[in-house]
């Protein structure tokens, strides 16, 4: 069943976008925070699946087709650069976009994310959802154009 998004909520220049890339997991276990970021992406359209650790995370990308990820660092058994880099390493998983959503977005784990796992995209909590969104969008459309780039 396709997404049907809320286009008053979308600027028109990225509704194409966000409707390429529906299905989300969201990787948190902060049940306020992970309850946050799920309604703006549910409100907006997105199809929303959600893990509170790296295991349940794993087994939900081996039952369902992401588009991409929004990814705390600080979580139970293993944290969100050990999941990172098993999603990195396979490659059924290696393209899914990224955004690290976290408290310690300091230089070193922005560092450690860009150049051990090719993250580029780190959004500081707290934050709006009006940069939540503006954080996807960018991460959407780098990830469309690195596709492209590499279809050429």
């Amino acid at each position: 069943m396709a997404s049907q998004f809320n286009l008053a909520l979308i600027p028109e220049r990225a509704q194409k976008y966000f409707e390429a890339n529906p299905k989300v997991l969201v990787i948190e276990d902060d049940k306020i925070m992970g309850q946050m970021v799920t309604e703006i992406l549910d409100d907006v359209g997105f199809e929303v699946k959600t893990a509170t650790n790296g295991k349940v995370a794993l087994e939900l990308l081996k039952q369902h087709r992401i588009d991409f990820i929004v990814l705390d660092i600080l979580l139970p058994e293993m944290d969100g650069f050990e999941i990172a880099t098993i999603l990195r390493e396979n490659p059924e998983t290696h393209d899914i976009p990224i955004m690290i959503v976290s408290a310690w977005a300091d230089g070193n784990n922005r560092q450690r994310a860009r150049e051990t796992l090719d993250i580029h995209h780190f959004l500081p909590k707290p934050f709006t959802e009006d940069e939540l969104l503006f954080g996807i969008l960018t991460l959407l459309v780098d990830s469309s154009r690195k596709g492209n780039q590499a279809q050429v």
